[in-house]
């Protein structure tokens, strides 16, 4: 036996024989694990929202699913809870639902009184507008998770930012597309709906900056009516013009439904229905996707797929806390100075590091064009440049903004 072996079988011999009393006694006490610092974040969603009723056709025919986008925010959380504990910090979503704007602002308020830095806002847009302009003076920092008015980031409020998609960055998704198939003609429908006309114009401003033409831009009702038929009828309302595609915006999705396949020219529809764009979709499988999906699916009431709203929810959530987890500090003026500052960054799995921006505090991300059961494309595309951040030419620049970078 050599020396090595000879002095590793008398090392063994002589802890055997210590036994585990006299290891206890040469042990070197370690430090006292330090307690973890409680994080709450707050979560302000509405009772009864619209937005996410089940719509469902007379035919009993489900246009759109209930959504729960708190599920995705609960994601967020826990899938930086390794990384939180790992500098000492517990943080956990304190989930409010308000009955209206009166209420909504009476919990934000008792959410500031009780520490709460950040509430993540699954709020409709006048209401994110309410809130916001009430608390601008309040120690505290909403991040609108759904609502993608444009008219919200042109508030340039500094306690105000946003994780999900604006309407403009959505329109800016299509008209990219359009222009990277060289389909330069479209003809835009539009709903009754007031939410519909947002849509509409969000479009026609992107056009004119992409170079798409608008051949026309026409009204559809749902009355049945014979005197609304060049509104109701899809064969006449899509007659008499030359163009490449449609696009239709349809809030509620019960005109859009009837859309493909009964255009009078053979042409693809894009927009609430057929291509659609959105921060995310559950056939995304590059870039990590797949596993958030399976991820959200497993946690997720009944099971269900990923949305955009919920993947938004997930990313505030999630924002939130690698805040935390990396300013090196819980002083809450700090974690919302780097959160908004460049040192920022966050994986979407959409494989683009992601950071809000100086002047309307949008999250700059990648976009989705989807089908039903499939992926098509993902913005911005390549022949699309930017000089400072390739994901800026998705949404209002800051030339085009009436926010100041801070």
């Amino acid at each position: 036996m050599t020396r090595r072996g000879l002095f590793g079988v008398a090392i063994a011999a002589g802890l055997a024989f210590a036994g585990p009393a006299a290891a206890a006694d040469n042990a070197v006490p370690g430090p006292a694990a330090e307690p973890l610092t409680e994080i709450k974040v707050g979560f302000l969603g509405l009772q009864d929202d619209v937005r996410y009723y089940p719509e469902v056709a007379y035919t009993r025919i489900q246009l759109s699913p209930a959504l729960k986008p708190v599920e995705g925010a609960r994601l967020g959380i826990d899938d930086l809870k390794i990384v939180d504990n790992a500098v000492n910090l517990d943080v956990s979503l304190d989930e409010q639902m308000a009955s209206d704007g009166d209420d909504a602002l009476a919990r934000i308020e008792a959410m500031v009184a009780a520490g709460e830095r950040f509430v993540i806002l699954d709020l409709p847009g006048a209401l994110v507008s309410q809130l916001a302009q009430a608390t601008r003076d309040m120690p505290v920092t909403l991040v609108n998770a759904t609502a993608p008015q444009d008219a919200l980031r042109d508030l340039c409020l500094p306690n105000l930012m946003h994780s999900g998609a604006s309407d403009r960055m959505l329109a800016d998704t299509y008209t990219q597309f359009l222009r990277h198939r060289n389909w330069n003609r479209a003809l835009v429908l539009y709903g009754e709906e007031p939410r519909d006309k947002e849509m509409a114009d969000a479009f026609a401003a992107s056009a004119q900056r992409m170079g798409v033409t608008i051949a026309d831009m026409r009204q559809f009702t749902l009355a049945t009516d014979p005197a609304n038929r060049e509104q109701n009828n899809t064969a006449l309302i899509t007659g008499n013009a030359d163009y490449d595609v449609v696009y239709v915006a349809d809030s509620l999705g019960e005109y859009a439904r009837y859309l493909n396949y009964s255009t009078l020219l053979a042409r693809p529809v894009i927009g609430s229905t057929g291509l659609t764009a959105s921060e995310w979709a559950w056939p995304w499988d590059r870039d990590g996707a797949t596993q958030v999906t399976l991820r959200f699916q497993r946690a997720a009431e009944g099971g269900r797929e990923m949305s955009g709203a919920d993947w938004s929810t997930w990313i505030a959530a999630k924002s939130i806390a690698t805040a935390y987890a990396k300013a090196r500090s819980t002083d809450p003026d700090k974690i919302d100075a780097y959160m908004k500052g460049t040192r920022f960054n966050i994986d979407g799995s959409k494989g683009y590091r992601m950071d809000f921006r100086p002047w309307d505090r949008q999250l700059r991300m990648p976009m989705v064009l989807a089908t039903a059961d499939a992926v098509t494309e993902a913005a911005p595309f390549p022949e699309f440049l930017h000089q400072v951040n390739v994901l800026d030419t998705l949404g209002v620049d800051a030339p085009e903004s009436p926010c100041k970078p801070s």
